[in-house]
C-alpha cells in the first residue's frame, strides 16, 4: 500500500470526490451501459437504479457510462439519463467514433450537461474537430487515456501525457488544460493480455506520484480478452470482477469495471478492499476516511 510525497488533487464533481493519499476517498466505480442492439431504456433504468442503491448502502461513488455509438442515438440518451439520473448525479459519456464525439459535446451544451458530464476520453487520437468541440463546449472533467503505441511501460506512458512523445505536438495534460478542461482522471490504458497488460496497474502509482492527478483504468478489458479464461466459466466472472481489486492495491482512484450489471458484485469487492486501505493508511500514515467511505458505514470508530 502507498502513500505518495507528491501533493494529491482531490477533484469535486457534484459532490463525489476522486483522488487524494489511498485511505481518504473511496475507489469511483463507472459501471458501463453499452446499449447492444435496440436501445433497451427500461432494463438500463433498472440497472442504474441498483447501482445507485448498492453505491449509497455502501458508501462507494457509482458513475454511469453512457456509450453512444451512432449520433441518431444521442438525444434519446441523453432524455434518458436526465430522466433516470438524480439533476446533479454525475455521468460519464464513451464515444469512439470522433464525429459523434463533436455532436455529443454540442448537444451536452444544449441540454446544460456540461458541468455534471464526464468526458470519455482524450487521446492521441484527438482530432482538430473534437479539439474545437471541446473548447466549444467544454466538459466539467474529463479522462485522458495515456496509451502510447510506441512504448506501452509506465515510463511510455508518462511520455505521452507530458510532452506527446512525438504522436502528438503537446502532452495530453497540456492538450486537455488547452482546451479549458481543469479536472484530469489519468486512464492507464489497460491493454491485451501479452501487449504489457500489467503496466496498467504499475503505472497507477506512477501517475499519481509525478503528477498528483486521480488515476485508474479499466482492467476489466484484460480479462475479457483472455481466451484461455474461456475454458473456466466459472472462474472466468470471479477473475473479470475481482481483479478490480489491483486498483485500489496500487494506489488508483476509480475503475471503469465494465457492464454495469455486475454493480452487486463489484461494488462490496472494491468496499471490502477500501476498508482494508483505509485501516494500514490511518495506522501507518495517519490518512483517516472521508465522511462517505464504506469504512465510516461500517466501523463508526474509523478515524
Amino acid at each position: 500500500m502507498f502513500s505518495f510525497t507528491k501533493e494529491q488533487k482531490v477533484l469535486e464533481l457534484a459532490s463525489i470526490n476522486f483522488g487524494g493519499q489511498p485511505g481518504l476517498h473511496p475507489t469511483v466505480l463507472f459501471g458501463g451501459l453499452f446499449f447492444k442492439g435496440k436501445l433497451d431504456f427500461e432494463i438500463a433504468g433498472t440497472e442504474i437504479q441498483k447501482m445507485l442503491d448498492i453505491s449509497k448502502k455502501l458508501a462507494v461513488p457509482a458513475i454511469p457510462d453512457l456509450f453512444i455509438k451512432k449520433e441518431q442515438d444521442i438525444d434519446s440518451i441523453l432524455s434518458f439519463i436526465d430522466t433516470i439520473l438524480p439533476h446533479n448525479h454525475p455521468f460519464s459519456v464513451d464515444i469512439t467514433d470522433p464525429d459523434v464525439k463533436v455532436q455529443v459535446l454540442k448537444r451536452l451544451d444544449e441540454n446544460g450537461f456540461l458541468q455534471r458530464v464526464i468526458y470519455n476520453s482524450i487521446h492521441v487520437g484527438i482530432t482538430e474537430e473534437e479539439q474545437n468541440a471541446l473548447l466549444t463546449h467544454t466538459p466539467a472533467m474529463a479522462i485522458i487515456v495515456a496509451f502510447n503505441p510506441k512504448d506501452k511501460s509506465p515510463d511510455g506512458k508518462i511520455e505521452v501525457l507530458e510532452n506527446g512523445a512525438n504522436l502528438i505536438e503537446q502532452g495530453l495534460l497540456d492538450l486537455a488544460k488547452s482546451c479549458g478542461i481543469d479536472k484530469l482522471l489519468i486512464d492507464t490504458a489497460a491493454l491485451a493480455p501479452g501487449d504489457m497488460s500489467g503496466a496498467a496497474i504499475a503505472a497507477l502509482p506512477v501517475v499519481k506520484e509525478e503528477f498528483g492527478l486521480p488515476s485508474g483504468c479499466a482492467i476489466h478489458n484484460v480479462v475479457e480478452k483472455s481466451s484461455w479464461l474461456h475454458e473456466f466459466k466459472d472462474a472466468k466472472q470471479v477473475v473479470d470482477q475481482a481483479s478490480n481489486i489491483n486498483v485500489s492495491v496500487f494506489g488508483g482512484d476509480f475503475l471503469l469495471y465494465g457492464p454495469i450489471e455486475h454493480a452487486s458484485t463489484v461494488f462490496p469487492i472494491i468496499a471490502w478492499q477500501d476498508i482494508l486501505v483505509s485501516e494500514y493508511a490511518e495506522g501507518y500514515f495517519g490518512v483517516s476516511p472521508s465522511a462517505f467511505h464504506p469504512r465510516r458505514r461500517f466501523f463508526n470508530d474509523s478515524g
